[in-house]
């Protein structure tokens, strides 16, 4: 697992903000992490590498996200788990998530489902939090 990039979190809760491609007012990073996404299923499954077959993944849990935009999975065991955002608009966003004890406790993230324009600028972003808003 050496060559994969794992987002590190104590506790995986926190908030869903983003917008669709063609929203053209929300065209900095501030505002588009402004746009709480409601209603978003987000499904937690055990890593698993090399994938041959998603569907071959156990489930772990799965959560919508609140009128706020926030979810909780609750406590989980420490490990690595892939997890997976329904776009509202169509498509999915992966995310490779470690959660680990940390010095620093990340325990709230705020993820940006917002896609990735051709130059490599929009969101799909996992960050973590300063405070838990």
């Amino acid at each position: 697992m050496a060559d994969r990039i794992f987002h590190q979190a104590t506790r995986p809760r926190g908030k869903v903000v983003g917008v669709n491609n063609g929203d053209l007012r929300h065209p900095f990073r501030w505002m588009r992490q402004r746009v709480v996404r409601s209603d978003i299923r987000l499904t937690l499954y055990e890593y698993r590498w090399p994938v041959r077959n998603f569907s071959d993944r156990p489930t772990v849990k799965v959560v919508r996200t609140d009128k706020h935009g926030r979810f909780d999975f609750g406590a989980l065991r420490k490990g690595h788990y892939s997890l997976n955002i329904q776009d509202p608009w169509g498509g999915d966003s992966w995310f490779d998530v470690e959660v680990a004890s940390l010095l620093t406790p990340i325990d709230f993230v705020n993820i940006d489902i917002s896609p990735v324009k051709p130059d490599c600028t929009g969101g799909h972003e996992f960050l973590p939090a300063v405070d838990n808003p």
